[in-house]
């Protein structure tokens, strides 16, 4: 297993969405943590998610993540991620990304979004 960077707990506060080319449906969720996180303090950033109008129901899907953390000392980090979704259960998926960001360079992060509680839970670590 990779080094942890961080585990995280974020909060979904909005969600917007549009049409994308295809039939796509493009979803993307606004998401905070209350009160700072390891490595990168306060955390906010969205989460973009594809739909297919042709398999609303699908197991899977495409995923990507841009955010920032502002930390105590008043210094930022700024991080991109992408990757997929599964779903993991009646209104649960687990995602899996790979990126990068500005603290801990290339990364992965293993999650959970609870999409009935709206709580996203998981680990960061070096890629």
């Amino acid at each position: 297993m990779s080094e942890k960077v961080a585990d995280f707990e974020l909060k979904h506060k909005a969600s917007a969405y549009s049409e994308g080319e295809n039939g796509k449906l493009i979803n993307v969720s606004n998401w905070e943590s209350e009160g700072d996180m390891q490595v990168y303090g306060a955390v906010y950033g969205s989460l973009k998610v594809v739909h297919d109008l042709n398999n609303p129901n699908a197991d899977t899907g495409e995923v990507s993540w841009a955010g920032e953390g502002f930390l105590p000392d008043g210094s930022k980090t700024i991080g991109f991620l992408s990757g997929t979704w599964e779903k993991a259960g009646n209104h649960i998926w687990k995602l899996s990304m790979t990126g990068r960001d500005s603290e801990a360079g290339n990364t992965r992060v293993e999650s959970t979004l609870a999409l009935e509680t709206l709580t996203w839970t998981g680990t960061v670590y070096k890629a």
